[in-house]
């Protein structure tokens, strides 16, 4: 590659944005774009804070009936088998006190 300018041979340059090819001379270079653009862009939708109240599970929506505590409502976890043979595993968290209790599956 020659200089457009003066016709000289190109030489690689390292800069601090990558390497170049110029000219010994200093000519710019009119093809190679040798400057950092920079875009700047500010989050325009925050995110919302989930806050816990009274100490009780907000995932805790499914009808059930803990043995611990009595409390009415619990979160569902699921647990995939990992071989074909094999059944999910079915818990319930309380949605109060955080007892687990399995249902349905394998027990190990």
């Amino acid at each position: 590659m020659f200089c457009k300018t003066c016709g000289g041979l190109l030489v690689p340059k390292k800069t601090e944005y990558g390497s170049w090819m110029s000219c010994p001379q200093g000519h710019l270079q009119p093809e190679l774009n040798q400057e950092r653009t920079t875009i700047t862009t500010k989050n325009l939708r925050q995110a919302a804070n989930i806050e816990v109240a009274s100490d009780e599970n907000i995932l805790a929506v499914y009808d059930h009936v803990c043995k611990k505590c009595g409390h009415g409502k619990a979160q569902l976890i699921e647990i995939s088998c990992s071989y074909s043979d094999e059944d999910n595993i079915y818990r319930f968290k309380c949605g109060k006190c955080g007892s687990v209790e399995q249902m349905e599956g394998k027990v190990k």
